[in-house]
């Protein structure tokens, strides 16, 4: 009696490990779990990380502007290669771009340096509110409509302002030119001083 309660207890031990061994092979182990979740992480940011610049800042009224036909998107949109030239900032833009006269770009924290370009090359969409034009959605022919459907049209429309300015992440190509990889809008601000000494602040 002894020895079948003993074997009917080793029975139940061999099929109790088996089953758990099941289980846990089924199932992935944590650390397996935090390097496809790192792995994830790391796809998704790596390309956005490929995108980053350096910030360019530049004033209107005097950038010159050319542009020529570029790739059309699976999307159906049609891309420009948009080329900016500008005036070499010798001082640092500045956090309000006060140092930036009419036709200039600079660094945010310096001036250019001799050898540095002057001209910035971007591919932009040629229209942007294709989508709108498509659903019957009234199209923003404002004078600022860059600010909100940055194209090939507007962009150099909104910067022939001397009092609007723009921002460009850049790359140096070493072939003379800087490579846009991102750019928006940029409004300083002003700094005035009322009656009562208070300081205010307030987009231009």
């Amino acid at each position: 009696m002894k020895t079948f309660l003993r074997l009917f207890t080793l029975g139940l031990l061999v099929i109790a490990s088996a089953v758990t061994a099941n289980t846990f092979a089924a199932q992935p182990q944590p650390a397996a779990n935090l390097r496809l979740e790192r792995s994830a992480r790391l796809s998704t940011i790596a390309p956005m990380t490929m995108q980053q610049g350096y910030e360019l800042r530049c004033r209107g009224g005097g950038l010159r502007f050319n542009s020529a036909p570029g790739r059309s998107l699976p999307t159906g949109e049609q891309m420009t290669n948009l080329t900016v030239d500008f005036v070499a900032g010798t001082q640092a833009a500045g956090g309000r771009a006060e140092n930036l006269k009419p036709g200039q770009c600079s660094w945010v924290d310096r001036g250019f340096r001799q050898g540095e370009p002057s001209q910035i090359r971007l591919e932009i969409v040629y229209f942007a509110q294709q989508k709108q034009t498509l659903h019957g959605s009234p199209v923003d022919r404002s004078p600022t409509a860059a600010e909100r459907y940055p194209d090939a049209q507007n962009v150099p429309q909104y910067l022939s302002s001397a009092n609007r300015y723009w921002s460009f992440w850049v790359n140096n190509t070493n072939n003379g030119y800087l490579q846009a990889t991102g750019q928006r809008y940029f409004k300083p601000l002003a700094i005035r001083i009322n009656p009562n000494d208070k300081v205010k602040t307030f987009p231009r």
